[in-house]
């Protein structure tokens, strides 16, 4: 059965043994931007569905919000972690000059003649200066190990957000040509192979894409958000082991993300799993995903039938 997506008005294609004749509309996903949608039987016509807090990997999540879904993105964020980082720096230098001072204080304090003692004032200051020379040395070799890194990053990001802004407006290439300078200048920056990965399935080549979302868990295994894409892709080739492999992990990371449980939920129903399909469902529903609702109803008639038949 043939749909056109209402979003990004791709043609798509059911086949035929995934048309339920118990159901008036089958429930699937856009294969070009990913939209949920709701294919009705009789007329062909498709409508899409409501989005996941998590969906950003289906794209139109962006469009949906009043600000840039960008701006929420850990890669251009001052996170409190960061912040932390920072604080433990500066405690380091202010100690190690500290030390300084009092290191110099101590040798000049030995080493001093008698005849010093007569001229307190003039030996006080010979003291402060030479402190404070050498507590300017350890300040400029720290800003000047620190500085290159910190330029790299800041340029990266700005190609990141450019790249970002290219992709939101459907200019792929120039996408990828900020991205690929993002990755150039900071290569240990996971969003921008995440969004280049994005990048890469609105143009259809999902081999890179899939290579790009294995860089970002390599970098950040705790970026969730790769894993739900890794899943959604391993989907559409039918390697239901790997989907699952990284719906479970993103689980794993994000128990109440309700659209992974919803994904996971219908691979365990392609695979003929019914029990493990409702509870994933079940759970889906509960945690919010309206899809997943829909769902629990299919696959408990299903196991009903089966278990009728059995």
């Amino acid at each position: 059965m043939k749909f056109i997506c209402p979003v990004c008005k791709t043609a798509g294609d059911i086949p035929e043994h995934e048309v339920s004749s118990g159901q008036s509309a089958t429930q699937t996903a856009c294969p070009k931007c990913g939209t949920g949608l709701s294919i009705e039987h009789a007329t062909g016509r498709a409508q899409a569905q409501r989005r996941s807090a998590e969906q950003d990997l289906l794209e139109n999540r962006e469009a949906s919000r009043r600000r840039s879904k960008y701006a929420e993105s850990s890669v251009l964020s001052v996170r409190s972690q960061d912040r932390g980082k920072n604080d433990y720096l500066a405690i380091g230098v202010f100690t190690a000059v500290l030390c300084a001072l009092i290191a110099v204080g101590v040798y000049f304090s030995l080493n001093i003649k008698q005849s010093a003692w007569n001229r307190p004032i003039e030996t006080i200051s010979r003291m402060v200066d030479e402190a404070s020379r050498y507590g300017k040395t350890i300040v400029g070799q720290f800003q000047k190990e620190r500085q290159p890194r910190n330029r790299q990053t800041r340029q990266a990001q700005r190609h990141v957000r450019k790249g970002y802004e290219h992709y939101k407006e459907n200019r792929l290439e120039k996408a990828l040509e900020e991205l690929n300078l993002a990755i150039e200048i900071h290569p240990q920056n996971h969003e921008a192979y995440f969004w280049r990965a994005r990048t890469f399935i609105r143009l259809e080549q999902d081999d890179k894409a899939i290579a790009d979302f294995k860089t970002v868990v390599n970098l950040n295994p705790r970026y969730s958000p790769a894993y739900d894409n890794l899943g959604w892709l391993f989907m559409r080739r039918n390697d239901y082991d790997e989907s699952l492999a990284s719906l479970s992990k993103s689980i794993e990371l994000k128990p109440d993300n309700g659209w992974a449980h919803y994904m996971r939920g219908r691979i365990y129903f392609k695979r003929g799993d019914l029990q493990k399909a409702v509870e994933n469902a079940k759970t889906a529903c509960n945690l919010g995903y309206k899809d997943g609702c829909g769902d629990v109803k299919r696959y408990e008639s299903d196991k009903t039938k089966s278990a009728e038949n059995g």
